[in-house]
C-alpha cells in the first residue's frame, strides 16, 4: 500500500469525492474444527506500505510491514472456527455523504466492484464491543469478494457531498472472525476499540488531486513490526 491517499474533488454542488489507495494485504484464510480440549487456534495477518522519506542523500522509499498475530484462548474440542485476514474496511465519512461506491483493480487492470454498506449504526468487534460513528459522521463498511487472490490492488472509494467541504476521515482495516458462536470483525490496523482512537486525516476541497499521508506502520525507519492480540470465542 502506498502510504498515502489520493483525493479528487469534482464539481461543487453536488461534489463527487474520489479516494484512491493501494492496499497490499496478504489474503489469508484458515478454518477448521478443534480436535482436542485446550487447543488454541489463530491467524497472522500482514499489511505492507511504502512511504516516501527524506534521507541525508535525498529522497528514498521506506517499505514497512506490520504483522498481526491473533490467537484464541484454549478452546474445547469440536469448536468450529474461520478466520479471514481480508475482512471489511470500516471507514468514517461525513454524515451528508451519499452514493457511496467502491471498486478494486489489480496491476493487470482487472476491476471488481466491492460491497458497501453505508450508514451502519455500529460494527461488532468482539467481546460485546462495537465501533460506532462519531457525531456528524456515518460508518461505511467496504467488503472484499471471497477468494481474492494475492496482489496489489488500487481501491477506489467514491461518494458525493451536497456541497464541497472539508472533513476529517478515519479508517480501520479488519479481519473477519468466526469462532464457536462468535461472529465479529477484529480491528488490525489500527488495532482500536473505538473510532475516535483511530487516526483522523483531514481532507480539504481542491481543484487538483491531492495526497494525504498515512501514519507509518512502525516507529522510525524500522521495516517490520509484529503485534499480537487475543480472539474472543463463545462456545
Amino acid at each position: 500500500m502506498d502510504g498515502q491517499v489520493v483525493v479528487q474533488f469534482e464539481g461543487t454542488s453536488p461534489s463527487l469525492v474520489t479516494e484512491t489507495i493501494k492496499p497490499e494485504q496478504t489474503p489469508y484464510h484458515v478454518q477448521g474444527v478443534t480436535r482436542r480440549n485446550g487447543q488454541r487456534v489463530g491467524i497472522s495477518c500482514a499489511i505492507t506500505m511504502a512511504f516516501d522519506v527524506k534521507e541525508a542523500t535525498g529522497q528514498a522509499v521506506l517499505i514497512q510491514r506490520r504483522a498481526t498475530r491473533l490467537r484464541t484462548k484454549p478452546l474445547q474440542r469440536g469448536t468450529p472456527y474461520s478466520f479471514d485476514c481480508l475482512g471489511p474496511l470500516v471507514t468514517e465519512l461525513p454524515d451528508d455523504a451519499f452514493g457511496i461506491r467502491a471498486s478494486a483493480a489489480n496491476d493487470a487492470g482487472e476491476s471488481t466492484q466491492l460491497v458497501v454498506r453505508s450508514r451502519a449504526p455500529s460494527v461488532l468487534i468482539g467481546s460485546g464491543r462495537r465501533l460506532r460513528p462519531e457525531s456528524s459522521t456515518q460508518l461505511a463498511v467496504v467488503s472484499w469478494p471471497t477468494a481474492t487472490p494475492p496482489g496489489t490492488y488500487h481501491v477506489r472509494l467514491s461518494f458525493s457531498l451536497p456541497t464541497a467541504h472539508a472533513f476529517r476521515q478515519r479508517a480501520v482495516y479488519t479481519a473477519a472472525i468466526s469462532c464457536g458462536r462468535s461472529r465479529y470483525l477484529q480491528p488490525i490496523l489500527p488495532a482500536v476499540s473505538s473510532m475516535p482512537k483511530a487516526p483522523a486525516f483531514a481532507i480539504h476541497p481542491a481543484t487538483d488531486p491531492t495526497t494525504v499521508p498515512l501514519p507509518h506502520l512502525a516507529p522510525g525507519i524500522e521495516s517490520n513490526v509484529q503485534v499480537s492480540g487475543t480472539l474472543a470465542c463463545r462456545r
